[in-house]
């Protein structure tokens, strides 16, 4: 696949997961307005699972954020910075650094200099 093919295909993630978002919030709607007709002494406890509606609105919306900077060429660790949910941010961060070849200029780890460091 080319980068013009893979730049192409994460603006179209992008923008489905932009409308997934609008769907997920319609239906939160939905949910809040029959919310109101539950009777008083269950609506707290419906009220609280209905918060998760939130969280997958936050979450594809940072999804579609992540692709479509990466569709708009900004580099891959400038994008996953930028993601506003750090669990998220710190779960793709690792699963990009997978497979990823050390380079050459930077050992795996320090040489031993014979010197103690407490606090680096």
């Amino acid at each position: 696949m080319s980068d013009y093919d893979a730049r192409g295909l994460l603006a179209a993630v992008a923008a489905e997961l932009a409308d997934i978002r609008k769907g997920v919030e319609a239906t939160a709607e939905l949910t809040s307005e029959l919310l109101r007709h539950a009777p008083a002494e269950q609506r707290l406890a419906y009220l609280t699972r209905t918060q998760a509606f939130d969280v997958l609105s936050q979450r594809v919306d940072a999804l579609a954020g992540l692709a479509g900077a990466l569709a708009a060429d900004q580099p891959m660790d400038t994008a996953l910075a930028a993601l506003p949910l750090a669990e998220m941010a710190e779960r793709l961060c690792e699963a990009s650094m997978r497979g990823r070849p050390l380079t050459s200029d930077a050992p795996a780890r320090p040489a031993a200099s014979g010197e103690l460091i407490l606090f680096d």
